[in-house]
């Protein structure tokens, strides 16, 4: 059955004519470069130097040729060259070194994502380093730059830089993520506020960029929590993940925390937050970077030296953890980032190393994930350097966004929206009372339409007969809670 599974996914990524971007060619630390043009993972010969380390993200055209890629600081065309406008931009305290050398070391911190309505146009979201909380690195803007990949003889040209998204709010490291919308053809972009449970959601569609309400859901983590991990989504950009490194730094013990949520690619939305809190004082398991298995079962996590899996159908996730692999005794590599590939198998980074890793059969349970060691050799002189491609999954297509409507809250507290689909009005209703309530709807681009201040009461009217049909969010706050949720006006 995985191999019809996964047969199946080659053949869409492949064959498809309606997506002109894949995720076939990936851009490797130092020299390396893997491309999955025939479905199995084939080493380039290319011997081209260009640092990626861990902000590499890469686009390929519909055949898996390279287009462009980036480091954070510079862009690339296919032939390996540096675009005549494609340095210059993402300026910050511990950015600017980078513009004269060195590897940036910001883990997943930009993104590829090309213009719904326009194939030659694409952006590229990043985050800046600055010397940020205990004297390490975070990013405090989130910019883009724009390509065209007309310009420059077909090779393309960076035509605008550094326009800004978030200005001068603390990010989290490696938190930038882009899903696939549920109409195939347009993109959600994420990212997370440092020592928040915020998430900035942006919708990229043929309109250009709009910020959608910011959404609040899972854990607020305290000042003392050095909040430094990754971001992951599965295949079906319907899960995701974002994993906080644990630090044993005396007298602050912080555990490592793993933040699991349900992504709604119709709507933007997340929900059904699940937390997995790691004691670094009784267990070894620090996760650094993670990756849903192609069953969405099982959840990988790369720990420095050893690659852990966690049943996420067990009642208890934590407990469920079982050591699938340890770094060989005559290795000094470190395991780093890992990633979905097409092949339907995950591969593993190793920092300074010039093979990466590979888990065979990620939808198997314990050992039989087969996770081999020195899988595959980039050949001599090239490394991983740790980074692997931060890349949206392209091949997605369309989802039916007019079923699946539910409540998006992880609390129950009597909070419902009927009737749900609507044709003109719907009322909210609570089982006990609330006190100055405000009640906010917004439409898919982030403009409000509906406002109530100061409500009172167990129920609450709303009047869409005036909107247009589609999807609306609501949004209902008062001094303690918070309730989202989404209606359908047909």
């Amino acid at each position: 059955m995985k191999k019809v599974l996964v047969a199946l996914f080659l053949l869409i990524v492949l064959s498809t004519k309606v997506y002109s971007q894949t995720d076939l060619f990936w851009k490797l630390g130092a020299k390396g470069e893997l491309s999955f043009k025939t479905g199995s993972p084939v080493v380039s010969s290319d011997t081209a130097w260009v640092c990626m380390f861990m902000a590499s993200t890469c686009i390929s055209d519909n055949a898996g040729n390279s287009l462009f890629y980036t480091n954070g600081f510079q862009v690339f065309n296919k032939n390996d060259a540096q675009m005549p406008n494609g340095k210059g931009f993402n300026a910050g305290t511990l950015s600017n070194p980078y513009y004269t050398g060195g590897c940036y070391p910001l883990t997943r911190s930009s993104i590829f994502i090309p213009f719904p309505n326009d194939t030659n146009r694409f952006y590229l979201f990043y985050e800046n380093m600055e010397w940020g909380i205990e004297g390490n690195k975070y990013p405090d803007k989130l910019r883009y730059l724009v390509i065209d990949k007309s310009l420059n003889n077909g090779l393309g040209d960076v035509i605008g830089k550094d326009s800004v998204l978030i200005q001068n709010d603390t990010l989290i490291d490696g938190s930038i993520l882009a899903m696939k919308h549920g109409n195939g053809k347009d993109y959600w972009l994420l990212a997370r506020k440092y020592w928040s449970n915020k998430f900035f959601v942006f919708l990229i569609d043929k309109n250009g960029i709009t910020r959608i309400p910011d959404q609040f859901i899972g854990t607020t983590y305290l000042e003392n929590y050095q909040q430094c991990g990754a971001s992951s989504s599965n295949i079906e950009n319907n899960k995701l993940s974002y994993n906080f490194a644990s630090f044993n730094t005396t007298p602050k013990i912080r555990p490592g925390q793993i933040d699991l949520y349900d992504f709604d690619r119709c709507t933007g939305t997340l929900s059904n937050y699940k937390q997995v809190v790691i004691d670094n004082i009784i267990d070894t398991l620090n996760a650094v970077s993670v990756c849903f298995s192609t069953n969405n079962r099982f959840l990988y996590i790369s720990d420095n030296y050893k690659i852990w899996q966690l049943d996420l159908n067990a009642a208890n996730i934590l407990k469920s953890r079982i050591m699938v692999g340890a770094r060989l005794p005559s290795e000094t590599y470190d395991f780093y980032e890992i990633k979905n590939a097409v092949d339907g198998k995950i591969y593993v980074a190793g920092g300074a190393c010039r093979y990466l890793h590979v888990i065979n059969s990620p939808d198997s349970f314990g050992l039989a994930c087969n996770f081999v060691q020195k899988q595959i050799d980039l050949g001599v002189g090239k490394y991983s350097t740790g980074g692997l491609p931060n890349e949206p999954n392209f091949a997605l297509g369309a989802i039916n966004c007019s079923i699946g409507i539910e409540n998006v809250n992880t609390e129950n507290d009597g909070f419902n929206i009927y009737p749900n689909p609507t044709h003109s009005s719907f009322t909210i209703n609570f089982s006990n009372d609330w006190n100055n309530a405000a009640i906010k709807v917004f439409n898919l681009t982030g403009q409000m339409i509906v406002e109530k201040q100061n409500q009172n009461g167990k129920q609450f009217q709303v009047d869409l007969s005036n909107q247009s049909a589609g999807i609306y969010f609501v949004e209902v706050q008062n001094a303690t809670n918070i309730y989202r949720s989404k209606v359908v006006k047909e």
